[in-house]
């Protein structure tokens, strides 16, 4: 999981989601807290297999991971909520 910043959004975006992608890694998760959005993205043999996003409200389930549920409002909530 990584939450991005203004400072890091281009690394986390591109650089990481190459690195992971290139090291197997099952799935990725990018948590934006500018926008209250999170992108998903699941690999195989090397390569994007899916991506899917979710918006403030949604409830967010992981593919790799049985019973890993996310509310993203729990998240999001805040002064700016």
């Amino acid at each position: 999981v990584e939450i991005l910043s203004k400072t890091t959004r281009s690394k986390d975006m591109v650089k990481k989601l190459d690195l992971y992608m290139s090291c197997n890694v099952q799935e990725y998760w990018i948590v934006n807290p500018m926008n209250k959005d999170l992108i998903v993205y699941t690999f195989e043999n090397g390569d994007i297999r899916n991506f899917t996003a979710y918006k403030k409200f949604d409830t967010v389930q992981s593919q790799i991971l049985e019973g890993l549920n996310v509310e993203l409002a729990k998240i999001f909530k805040g002064p700016n909520g």
